[in-house]
C-alpha cells in the first residue's frame, strides 16, 4: 500500500501537465500562419485559422501534416506549404507563449518548502533538446526543480522505466519513495 508521507520526491511531466500545450500552440499558430501559410489575411481569417487548427489535431500533434491537410480544405493557403517550415516556426516560438499552470507551480514550491525534491521527466527527441530547455526557462520552471531529465539525453523516453530510475538515482531517492504526476497514463506511468 502507498504511503503519502513516505514520498521523497514528486517527479512531473512538463506538457499538458506543468504547462497546456494546446494554448501554447494556440497562440504560437496566427505567426506561423502569417509568416508561411497565409499572405494578406485578415486577424479574423487567422484567428478562425488557429482555432480550427486546435480543434482538428491529429495524433496528438500541434504541427502533424494531417493536421495542416484538415486546415486546408477550410482555409486553403495561399502560399507554398513546406511542413519542415511550419514546424521550424512551432519550435522556434512556442516557449514564447508557454505559461507554467499557476496551481501547479504553487504545488511544487509547497513541495520544496516541505523538503520533498522535484524533478521534470520530459520526452524530447534528441535533436529537440533547446525545444524543451527553451520552454522550461521561458517559464521560469528551472529553479523549481531539483533536476530536469530530457528523455533524448537518457537514451530511452517514458514510459520506458529506466527514465524514471535514472530521475530518483539523480535526486538520490529510492523508487518506492517517488510518484509521478502526468497526464498521459500510456505515456506517464505505465513505466
Amino acid at each position: 500500500m502507498f504511503d503519502i508521507t513516505k514520498v521523497k520526491a514528486v517527479l512531473w511531466d512538463l506538457d499538458d501537465t506543468l504547462y497546456s500545450r494546446i494554448a501554447a500552440a494556440r497562440l504560437t499558430y496566427p505567426g506561423m500562419f502569417r509568416t508561411h501559410l497565409y499572405e494578406n489575411r485578415d486577424d479574423a481569417f487567422i484567428e478562425a485559422a488557429a482555432d480550427f487548427m486546435i480543434n482538428h489535431l491529429v495524433r496528438d500533434s500541434m504541427i502533424h501534416e494531417s493536421s495542416f491537410r484538415k486546415l486546408f480544405q477550410v482555409f486553403p493557403p495561399n502560399k507554398e506549404f513546406r511542413l519542415a517550415d511550419c514546424q521550424e516556426y512551432y519550435f522556434d516560438h512556442i516557449h514564447e507563449f508557454a505559461v507554467a499552470g499557476t496551481e501547479q507551480v504553487a504545488v511544487v514550491k509547497k513541495l520544496r518548502s516541505a523538503g520533498i525534491k522535484t524533478a521534470i521527466v520530459t520526452n524530447v527527441a534528441a535533436d529537440r533538446f533547446e525545444f524543451q530547455r527553451n520552454k522550461i526557462v521561458a517559464m521560469g520552471l528551472t529553479p523549481l526543480f531539483d533536476a530536469i531529465i530530457l528523455s533524448g539525453e537518457v537514451g530511452v523516453h517514458k514510459p520506458d522505466r529506466r527514465v524514471f530510475d535514472y530521475a530518483t538515482r539523480l535526486l538520490d531517492v529510492s523508487n518506492d519513495a517517488c510518484v509521478f504526476v502526468g497526464d498521459n497514463p500510456d505515456a506517464d506511468i505505465v513505466g
